[in-house]
């Protein structure tokens, strides 16, 4: 089993590589690494579909604003060399998000906020982590639950009545919700200082924590050397 602090160094690495040596060579490298780890973990296409998701966008901005402005025209608003530096921008971009994708695939929310829970002033660490990660799919049920809500009073959502009777009402979800548990973590004694223990800790290892310390200064290595 992999700790999520583990995962996270490992994607860490990928950015050193990727953003040290920058180049596309060494981008595809990394992306086509990624890929293949993080879709051996899942053991389906997701990953792959992800990373296409994002990538596609991406390309197309980057063409739509480096494409035109270059010296080699090979058509009207389209250069050679132009497309040669989007091309290796959106690579890299491509590249840093498989390893944040990536990484993701080893990482549950529970198991990354005890991992850093037992860290020195981890404690709000965790929370900040958690809050955060779980915002977005709580924020896609509150929307979904207030879609129906709408639907079942035969209220349908336009422009005008996007903000009252859909943005407003999962805000103030959202705060409620955020608020409750503040208070609740407050009475825990969520804001004192100190380390924390749990009652089953996240897996770890003396190889695991070895990784996270060495990866990252053999990347830097690499990085200076080449």
């Amino acid at each position: 089993m992999v700790n999520p602090l583990t995962a996270l160094a490992v994607a860490a690495s990928g950015w050193i590589l990727v953003m040290g040596i920058n180049t596309p060579v060494a981008s595809a490298a990394i992306i086509v690494t990624a890929l293949v780890i993080g879709t051996a973990k899942t053991r389906n296409a997701s990953l792959i579909i992800a990373v296409a998701a994002l990538a596609v966008p991406v390309l197309l901005s980057m063409m739509l604003i480096h494409a035109p402005y270059g010296e080699q025209r090979i058509a009207p608003l389209i250069t050679a060399d132009g497309l040669l530096v989007a091309g290796e921008l959106g690579l890299r971009f491509i590249a840093l998000m498989s390893c944040v994708l990536s990484a993701g695939t080893f990482i549950r929310i529970t198991e990354l906020t005890k991992a850093l829970q037992i860290l020195r002033s981890g404690n709000r660490l965790s929370y900040l982590a958690g809050s955060t990660l779980q915002l977005f799919p709580q924020g896609a049920q509150r929307v979904s639950i207030t879609r129906d809500a709408n639907a079942l009073k035969a209220r349908p959502i336009t422009v005008k009545t996007v903000v009252p009777n859909l943005a407003m009402p999962v805000l103030t979800e959202l705060l409620t919700q955020a608020a409750s548990r503040g208070r609740a973590l407050e009475t825990a004694g969520y804001n004192l200082e100190g380390r924390r223990t749990v009652l089953r800790p996240v897996h770890d290892s003396k190889l695991q924590r070895a990784i996270r310390w060495l990866l990252p200064i053999i990347c830097i290595a690499v990085v200076i050397w080449i």
